[in-house]
């Protein structure tokens, strides 16, 4: 049987702090004299009590729901409503979830599909009274949450980047079909990875732009610094692609090199065999020697066959030696 949702309250006001464990939205109210009160649900549940309690609108609950929803973001009077994923690294491939944070008031809430999330050094933050959280109201709280689901694209892009370096290594090594499929691997990763955030651009400039009523000066300069995080993680992006794309270019010319070696072969083992046919061809020939004494007489010869193998053998030698000369070997 699965566990309730869980809710997890974070109350702070400076030096005051209250982390609880609640079991109903509206117990929340309870800690509204605090400066600022972060409500972390791990699920997504309790949105008919949230539209109630808070007076959230229609539209952002429907959008939690849909599991194919794009990043967005509403901005309304008296609340920001803010759809993001966080994504995972599992099993070799990645994985991405919804979460939702609502900002009203002096609340900040939180929702995602499951327990887990990237927040775990904010809350330690709080808790321990270090940082500036405590001394920030809400906004500077939900610039902390954005900021710290975009943060952690870049350790899951730098191990694409690891992983290209291996795999790099191995295509100049070897060029076999299992790694060709591993680049083929990194690059959908990596495309998941732009799919996901490349809708942040638009979500943080409409909260730059259109979001002052609800934030101080300080957090929009801090969302400023936010939009230009991800346009940096976005070119990492690109980046990695180019590179990508690079090394599918250079497995198939390293593919195309060791064809090219392997007829080269053929052709020089080709040619050398030609006039070795050409000798083997004429002695095939069925001719008497009793009619005429031009009709092959060498066949009368007692050293014939050694002569002609040695003969056949020099002829192959001499042109391997050639084409070493020549460098096509």
């Amino acid at each position: 049987m699965d566990e309730a949702p869980k809710i997890t309250i974070f109350a702070y006001s400076g030096d005051k702090f209250e982390k609880k464990r609640i079991k109903k939205v509206e117990d929340a109210l309870k800690y509204k004299d605090y400066k600022v009160v972060w409500v972390n649900i791990d699920g997504i549940a309790y949105l008919q009590e949230l539209k109630e309690i808070f007076g959230f609108h229609e539209v952002a609950i429907k959008s939690i729901l849909r599991a194919k929803t794009r990043a967005r973001v509403s901005i309304l009077k008296d609340h920001i409503f803010v759809l993001l994923h966080q994504v995972y690294e599992l099993k070799g491939g990645l994985k991405k979830e919804r979460t939702a944070v609502f900002l009203k008031d002096n609340f900040v809430i939180t929702m995602q599909e499951r327990p887990g999330d990237v927040f775990n050094t904010i809350r330690e933050s709080i808790l321990h009274g270090e940082g500036i959280f405590r001394k920030k109201g809400p906004d500077y709280l939900l610039f902390a949450l954005l900021d710290a689901i975009v943060e952690n694209y870049v350790p899951i892009l730098e191990n694409i980047s690891s992983q290209m370096e291996v795999i790099e290594t191995k295509v100049l090594k070897d060029g076999d079909k299992d790694v060709l499929r591993k680049i083929h691997g990194i690059r959908r990763r990596i495309l998941f990875v732009r799919r996901t955030i490349f809708p942040l651009l638009e979500v943080f400039r409409r909260l730059r732009l259109e979001g002052k009523e609800l934030f101080s000066e300080e957090t929009q300069r801090y969302l400023e610094e936010l939009y230009s995080h991800v346009l940096e993680v976005l070119d990492i992006i690109e980046n990695q692609r180019e590179i990508a794309n690079g090394l599918v270019e250079i497995y198939y010319s390293t593919l195309s090199m060791k064809t090219n070696d392997i007829i080269r072969i053929l052709t020089v083992v080709s040619t050398v065999f030609i006039p070795l046919t050409f000798i083997t061809g004429i002695y095939g020939m069925n001719f008497n020697t009793h009619v005429s004494p031009y009709n092959m007489p060498e066949l009368n010869w007692y050293y014939g066959y050694p002569a002609t193998l040695l003969a056949m053998l020099a002829i192959a030698l001499g042109m391997l030696y050639y084409f070493k000369r020549k460098e096509w070997l």
